[in-house]
């Protein structure tokens, strides 16, 4: 079978099972999602909007041992932010780690309030995500959004371009990653 985007069957059969695991509240929501994957956690997801130039990071993921933040461009549209809170959420159910590497002073400064010093300098030291990662982490959002887009409430005027942005993001071997700069 032939599987979008060139994608391999078992970066496929993973990426569907994750995404099919997602609980999806009704009506969707990325916060409502965020507060009940955290409850099924049992530890919270907070998110964090983050605000700087074009080249900075447009998503990243922190864990520690009180919750996991996931910062977001604020800049960019609502689908967008959907998307890469999404993206997030499939580094952190696919159990990746590292990604802090070269966090920008735009992170830094959002994050600063809720992290403590020390904790920021040891998730800067950790490694980059590896590009499978990111195609893992990619395509469980796109599963996701697929998902959403799915059932009957979809049919907005969001949720058509969503699913048109969705289809066109296949066409073309899926989504990319926001610019040039990795993103968690």
């Amino acid at each position: 079978m032939e599987y979008p985007g060139g994608v391999e069957r078992g970066l496929w059969q993973r990426c569907r099972g994750v995404a099919e695991s997602i609980p999806l509240p009704e009506p969707f929501g990325i916060r409502a999602l965020t507060d009940s994957l955290g409850r099924l956690r049992g530890r919270p997801i907070e998110l964090v909007p983050l605000s700087g130039p074009a080249h900075s990071p447009c998503g990243v993921l922190i864990s520690t041992d009180r919750a996991d933040y996931i910062g977001y461009a604020a800049d960019t549209t609502a689908l967008h932010q959907q998307h890469i809170v999404l993206h997030e959420i499939g580094h952190l159910l696919c159990g990746h780690t590292g990604g802090g590497a070269g966090l920008s002073a735009v992170v830094q400064d959002s994050l600063a309030p809720r992290l403590s010093g020390e904790l920021v300098r040891r998730v800067l030291g950790r490694s980059a995500y590896t590009q499978r990662q990111e195609q893992e982490a990619e395509l469980v959002a796109s599963l996701t959004l697929h998902r959403v887009l799915q059932r009957p409430r979809s049919s907005t005027v969001i949720g058509q371009l969503a699913e048109g942005i969705l289809r066109l993001g296949y066409g073309i071997g899926g989504a990319r990653a926001c610019g040039a700069v990795r993103h968690g």
